[in-house]
């Protein structure tokens, strides 16, 4: 299998050269590890500091992964079950409301684990609440003190869009999956990761952000946008919830937002995943395969229910977009997710490859680059 690394490197750093991004880190690879990486452009514009493979990177909801990858290991271990509910763990979820039409009524479906993995669970990210529960939520936070599994609870109080496995709806999902890794394994999310994910696989800089030392603050690529003439730094986003990878504080751990790492350190995790060295290959080909149903479906690559759509040939496993058709590159089968602020990653087990593209910009703006670079890079493999 050949690619050509000259015209892969060419369409990255046009993505900087057109005003898409400051910076961006680039790398494939396999089970094995990095076959190619290439940085380009300038993690902090406004300093002239450039990128590098120290450089940390928000991954935002590529957190949502590793969280997803930290409970099928419970699962496992026989310790969780997909069809459990979620107020086995959490009993403050027996009892959740609906907004309808303007008015709240009593939930008539269960909330399950499963529905927490495929996001159907009508959890949302805490968008216009017309009943003001959203807004006291956001003020909770605010307020500091709260940890995973109490931010949790409390969000049990907030009306579910609709009927827990109506449909598909991006949301908190995964952070509510993070404090039922908690309160079953008696570990923090962070201690969680660190021991089962992070420590066996070296991924030596990689944190939730309120942990990260203070050492690898100047290594963090700055959030950028082009302004007409230059790039300039601009704040992270506030949302969701400023408490949620961003602001951080505490043990509050965001099991859809909160990790910062490298590139290098990423891709050990996608190594890992494409070798099969963390999870059961039965639950791993589980997580990878399509679990929405057709009237599910409808609503993954519908913009008003989900901001990061990926075109029909997509649908979602178990906290992973997955192909489930033949289409201009890639093999049915590949698996992937992206971020808020512009990184990107794919699996694709039929070629033995990964591919990951890391940026920080707002917006992220995934259509004006991912399709033509995976392109680029699908076209140039013999």
């Amino acid at each position: 299998m050949k690619i050509n690394d000259a015209k892969l490197i060419q369409k990255q750093e046009s993505i900087t050269d057109t005003g898409i991004a400051s910076c961006s880190s680039l790398l494939y690879g396999d089970r094995d590890g990095v076959l190619f990486e290439h940085h380009y452009g300038a993690s902090d514009p406004e300093r002239g500091t450039p990128v590098d493979p120290g450089t940390v990177f928000h991954m935002y909801s590529m957190t949502k992964v590793m969280t997803v990858t930290a409970a099928l290991m419970l699962y496992d271990r026989g310790l969780l079950n997909l069809d459990d509910e979620v107020s086995r763990y959490l009993p403050a979820y027996a009892a959740l409301t609906v907004s309808e039409r303007g008015r709240i009524r009593k939930a008539e479906n269960k909330m399950t684990v499963r529905h927490l993995f495929t996001m159907t669970s009508g959890l949302t990210y805490l968008a216009e609440d017309p009943h003001g529960r959203a807004a006291d939520l956001e003020r909770g936070l605010g307020s500091g003190g709260w940890d995973t599994v109490r931010f949790a609870e409390e969000l049990a109080s907030v009306p579910l869009a609709f009927e827990p496995g109506e449909r598909f709806l991006y949301g908190l999902s995964h952070d509510v999956l993070g404090a039922l890794i908690e309160i079953i394994s008696g570990k923090t999310l962070a201690e969680y990761m660190k021991e089962f994910i992070f420590a066996p696989l070296c991924m030596n800089d990689t944190y939730f952000y309120q942990d990260l030392p203070e050492k690898y603050i100047p290594r963090l690529a700055k959030n950028t946008e082009w302004n007409g003439e230059k790039y300039v730094n601009i704040p992270l986003l506030s949302r969701p919830a400023p408490a949620l990878g961003v602001s951080g504080g505490g043990k509050l751990y965001s099991g859809g937002s909160g990790i910062v790492c490298t590139a290098r350190d990423y891709a050990k995790f996608l190594s890992a995943m494409l070798g099969g060295r963390l999870l059961d290959r039965r639950t791993a080909a589980m997580m990878t395969a399509p679990q929405l149903s057709v009237k599910q479906r409808k609503s993954f690559n519908d913009p008003a229910f989900d901001p990061s759509t990926f075109g029909d040939e997509h649908t979602f496993g178990l906290g992973v977009r997955v192909q489930d058709r033949p289409a201009r590159g890639g093999s049915a089968g590949e698996w992937g997710w992206s971020g808020a602020l512009g990184t990107w990653f794919f699996v694709d087990a039929a070629d033995g490859l990964w591919f990951l593209y890391l940026h920080q910009h707002t917006p992220a703006g995934h259509g004006r680059y991912i399709i033509p670079l995976r392109n680029v890079f699908y076209g140039e493999v013999d």
